[in-house]
This record gives C-alpha cells, structure tokens and sequence, in this order.
C-alpha cells in the first residue's frame, strides 16, 4: 500500500501528485496504454513493467517539467517509455529537442550500465501537457529544424527522426488517449492537473469526475489518494480556503465521501502542524549553528551559510557535533557541504591553531 504523500523540498505540486500515482504499477501501465498506439500496447507485457530510478531533466528546468522512466518487455526487448509532465502554462517550441536531450541521457546510462551491448534499447517519449492554448508546438524532431526547399529532401535522411507521445490535458479533457484504459485515480488526475490554477473551472466541472472519484474512494488506499489530490487542489487553488475545496470534493462523490474527506483534511493540518513545529526547531538550530561558527571562527561565508539555513533538522544536529573539532567552516558541513580544496587547508588548519 503507498504511503501518504509528503511534501518534498524543490518539488512542484504537479510533479509531487504525478510521480505519488504513477509511480504505482497499476496507475502507470493505465496511463501507457491510454497514451501509447494500439499496436505498442498490443506488443509489451505488462506484467514485467517496472519503475527506473534517475531522472535527466536539468537542474536549472526541474520548476518546468519533471520526467518519469518506466520500462517493460516487448518481444525480445526491453523498451522504455520516457515521460515527461509539464508544469508550465504556455507551449514551449523547441520541447521535442529538450527530449531529445533526455532521451540520449538516458541512452547513455543504459549503455555505461551495460557495456557490452550491440543494439540500444528503444525509448518511447510521452509528454502530458497542460497549457491555456493546447498544444500548438511541433510534435517530430524533423519538424524543428529550419531547412525549406529540394534541400530538405536531400538532408532528412541524415536528421533525428522520432515524434512525441502526447497527452494534452489542455480544457479539461486529456487528448489523443483511449480514456477507458485509466485507472479512475489515473483519470482524476489527469483531470486536476488539466484545471490547476482555474477556481472556476473546478467548481463547475467537477461533476465529469464524480463517477471516478467515488470509486477512487472505495479502493483500499482511498484515503492516501484523496490526501493527494487534497494537497495538489490546495497547492493549486489558493485562493481558495482547504474547507471550500473539501465540500467541493464532498458534493461531488456524495453523502459516502463526507467522513474520508474530513479525515483527510485533519491528517493535512496535521501534518502541517507538525512541518511547522520542525522547521521552527531546524530554524532555531541553524541560528544556534551560525552563532557558534561566527564565535568559531568570524564571518561565516555566504555560501556555508546559505547551506546551513536550508538544512534539515538532523543533518543540523551532525553539522552542530563538528563546531568544536572542525578546522574551518566548510569542515563542519563535512562531505554534505562543499570541502576547501586540499591546497587551502593547511593553512586554515594553521590559522585555527594560532587563535
């Protein structure tokens, strides 16, 4: 049974509400084979489906779009489906490159991973899309490079070819995708992250999920899943109270989903309560941590400093235990901070012994 989502540090709420349910076999081979051709479903045994670690997306683009790695066996082969969520309202031109780039990476994972090989594995690309317009951008990679006139023709044979997978939750409809093959969590989903941000549509279009939400609430983590979609709608409606977006849940899924919905919302306030009495404890340690530095050894740098505010409550603790042995600041933070250079510590060690 899944856990209860939690929040994640540097995550966004559609990447948090995304990867809790389809990280979740049954979830993730429903939204496959709603997204995929016919014939690749037709092809791939999902019973070996599996979750892969890592993600490529670039640090600097995770506020953007996130990805998902899944693979299964198809014939002989193991095939990869490489899906990516957006979390940006506008169309991004170029966004069959970026995964493009993706794509590679993780070629290139599986071939270190695997050295010996002959052949690469094939990797679908899917993308869920989720913008004011819809889609409007180019879906093949071919599409996107600038070559016009009998020169084209001449050229294709040596350009990238591959096309998108594309789910566009644009208007609160996914398209291009056979809806019976999702899970109702699956459907729900795809649902609130088509209405992220828009109040209105929410309250007037929550009835298109009833049906799919009450049975989310009769299967056996229906509390877990009703938590996370709870949290992704608060997250995403802010201008709307916790209490509004419950009784909007309620009245849809009827008299039966009163009592998870109450249970829900109190395990939230809960669990915030909790979140606020940590990070008031981590804040107060990490000013302890930083007055004892100064006391230490003078000006904290800006960069240890910044590390140290940022810190979690137990890696404080073990940062706290090296004030009084560490030989300079970038020491206390051990192998989680970022060490001095072997040519530079020497002589910090020597000024720490001459104070």
């Amino acid at each position: 049974m899944p856990k209860s989502p939690r929040k994640r540090a540097l995550t966004s709420p559609h990447d948090a509400l995304f990867q809790w349910t389809f990280s979740q076999r049954e979830h993730a081979i429903g939204l496959l084979k709603a997204a995929l051709p016919p014939e690749v479903v037709a092809a791939v045994r999902w019973s070996t489906l599996r979750i892969e670690k890592g993600s490529f997306v670039d640090r600097a683009l995770r506020s953007r779009h996130s990805d998902m790695v899944l693979s299964a066996r198809m014939g002989a082969a193991r095939i990869y489906f490489y899906t990516i969520i957006e979390h940006q309202r506008d169309v991004e031109a170029l966004m069959v490159f970026r995964m493009g780039l993706y794509m590679m990476r993780l070629w290139e994972r599986i071939t270190r991973e695997r050295p010996g090989l002959k052949m690469l594995s094939p990797i679908m690309p899917v993308l869920i899309h989720h913008s004011d317009t819809g889609w409007t951008a180019a879906r093949a990679f071919q599409d996107i490079v600038a070559i016009e006139g009998p020169e084209r023709a001449a050229l294709l044979p040596h350009i990238p070819h591959f096309e998108l997978r594309l789910v566009d939750v644009s208007g609160g409809r996914a398209g291009d995708v056979v809806e019976e093959a999702l899970t109702a969590l699956g459907k729900v989903v795809l649902w609130c992250l088509s209405v992220s941000g828009d109040d209105a549509r929410l309250e007037r279009e929550i009835g298109r999920i009833a049906a799919a939400l009450d049975e989310v609430l009769q299967a056996p983590n229906g509390l877990a899943a009703l938590e996370a979609l709870l949290r992704y709608l608060v997250a995403t409606h802010e201008r709307l109270s916790v209490q509004k977006i419950g009784g909007i849940l309620e009245k849809a899924a009827g008299p039966r989903a009163q009592e998870a919905v109450v249970t829900a919302l109190d395990e939230i306030e809960r669990r915030g309560r909790a979140q606020g009495r940590a990070e008031g404890r981590a804040q107060g340690r990490a000013q302890t941590l930083l007055e004892l530095l100064a006391a230490r050894f003078g000006e904290v740098p800006a960069e240890v400093s910044a590390r140290i505010l940022a810190a979690d409550e137990a890696t404080l603790v073990t940062w706290t235990a090296r004030v009084l042995t560490a030989p300079t600041p970038e020491d206390v933070l051990g192998d989680d901070g970022r060490r001095a250079s072997p040519a530079r510590r020497p002589a910090a060690r020597k000024r720490a012994r001459r104070t």
